[in-house]
């Protein structure tokens, strides 16, 4: 599967916000080397960061991707609707990093068992024990571009009408 990078035009069969090569780019500038197939640490990053609930609407109902948005705020400036965020675009490969470190954030990891018993099986999990991964990196690259639920408290969420 080819990456088509979408640039805020609403781009026919997008399914990237970053190319391969400005991907390695961003990671060698950070000292990292891809250790996988970087199209398909792309398309996998793409799984996540298309489940976040972002700021805005999109542009147009039937649009394939999440992004070119309307109704976004960032640091108390509207975003055109026709700019895919460098924020946004970071996050991706930030996304991208950490998969190919093992580390989605799509993948459950095991909870933290605070106690274990071996004779007649007894195990007890922390009760504020997440099952999902939680990268900061991710996170803060996009803190601004989500929605209420997941932004800063700077993070205005603007709606039509």
């Amino acid at each position: 599967m080819a990456i088509i990078v979408e640039t805020g035009e609403i781009v026919a069969g997008a399914n990237s916000y970053i190319s391969e090569a400005d991907l390695i780019a961003y990671a060698s500038a950070r000292g990292y080397t891809f250790v996988g197939d970087v199209e398909v640490m792309i398309i996998q990053a793409m799984d996540y960061i298309e489940s976040l609930n972002y700021q805005g609407w999109k542009v147009e109902k039937d649009q394939p991707l999440q992004w070119p948005r309307n109704g976004v705020n960032i640091d108390g400036y509207c975003i055109e609707n026709d700019v895919i965020p460098q924020a946004l675009i970071n996050g991706l490969a930030q996304t991208a990093m950490a998969i190919d470190q093992g580390n989605s954030p799509l993948i459950d990891s095991p909870r933290k068992t605070i106690k274990e018993k071996v004779g007649e099986i007894e195990v007890q999990y922390s009760e504020s024990s997440s099952s999902t991964v939680v990268n900061r990196k991710i996170l803060v690259s996009l803190q601004k571009l989500l929605g209420n639920n997941y932004g800063s408290a700077n993070t205005i969420k603007v709606g039509k009408g």
